[in-house]
């Protein structure tokens, strides 16, 4: 149930139940506190330090399963340095350990260390898989090391054993295509084996537009209509393309076809508030479902006390018809 409620998202509802299960007595096993360690994510980082102590008396900190959750979740919340002296002390590292820090460090951006971590993992580790390789092809790309990147994707198949996948093929394309080396992406997308995802005919329609390629910005931005037809981005990329160039027909011409196609950009707010030992989180127009007529009168209260004292609320009628 606990890895269930953190596979979905449930991160307080996985706490909950494990904090139900110590009160029971029962004695967690490291898979239980690498699914209570992997909620936690979404939870505030005192959360994650709090099972993290409990790891350490429990004895399982120096655990692989444990440990490697650890490294992944001090990753996420930004503190690289507590997630890499986890993955030193840990005694046993296996191939989740080292794809967790190499990942957590690209994300991180301490893409040299990543490369220093993938040459030493391919002298003292396992050998690396698929995880292994994106991870590191995602530093060079965020890193803008083309040299380096080109000669791990160039030799994936031969030296590895892995047959490049469509998150090898985003960062190596991505790359390329922020380098300048517009033609080179482009000859690297004639060798894959099946059709390019939208993300990778994304870097190619950026270079377009920044490299000046309009006839192939208009056939990317093609595909990429046709692969997600509500994606905003390619409408708008050739839209200001057209406009650089004084083609005012080819703005209106883009612009009637995202009325006609109900391309809209729609932002939802989204919001979370911990009280006491609950965590209540809600997007836009969904404050009802959690008591929202409760905290409309709290802040009516609030504001009476806000006018006694010779405060002037502008919004009053806004927050009146609100609350109705």
């Amino acid at each position: 149930m606990i890895s269930s409620y953190a596979r979905h998202g449930f991160g307080e509802d996985a706490m909950q139940l494990f904090v139900l299960s110590l009160r029971e007595d029962f004695r967690p096993t490291e898979f239980t506190l690498s699914s209570v360690v992997s909620s936690t994510t979404d939870l505030p980082v005192e959360c994650g330090s709090q099972v993290h102590s409990l790891a350490i008396k429990l004895g399982f900190e120096s655990d692989a399963v444990v440990g490697s959750s650890l490294i992944d979740m001090y990753s996420k919340f930004g503190s690289v340095d507590s997630a890499m002296k986890i993955f030193v002390d840990m005694e046993i590292k296996d191939l989740i350990s080292w794809n967790t820090i190499i990942m957590g460090l690209s994300h991180n951006g301490r893409l040299a260390q990543t490369l220093d971590m993938f040459n030493e993992l391919l002298k003292y580790g396992p050998y690396p898989d698929q995880v292994t390789l994106a991870g590191v092809l995602l530093a060079c790309n965020y890193g803008g090391f083309v040299d380096e990147g080109m000669i791990i994707f160039s030799s994936m198949k031969e030296v590895y054993g892995v047959i490049p996948g469509d998150e090898h093929y985003v960062c190596i394309i991505d790359l390329l295509c922020r380098a300048g080396k517009l033609r080179e992406a482009t000859d690297v997308i004639k060798t894959m084996p099946y059709e390019p995802s939208y993300l990778i005919w994304e870097s190619i329609l950026r270079a377009c537009a920044i490299y000046g390629d309009l006839k192939l910005l208009e056939n990317v931005a093609e595909r990429m209509m046709d692969l997600q037809p509500e994606s905003l981005l390619p409408y708008l990329l050739l839209a200001q393309a057209y406009e650089m160039r004084g083609r005012w027909e080819g703005v209106v011409r883009v612009r009637k076809a995202m009325r006609q196609k109900g391309v809209v950009k729609k932002v939802t707010g989204c919001s979370w508030i911990g009280i006491r030992n609950h965590l209540y989180t809600f997007n836009a127009e969904q404050l009802q479902h959690h008591g929202g007529k409760e905290i409309y009168l709290f802040l009516r209260l609030l504001i009476w006390e806000m006018e006694d004292e010779g405060c002037v609320y502008l919004q009053h009628d806004k927050l009146d018809a609100a609350g109705e």
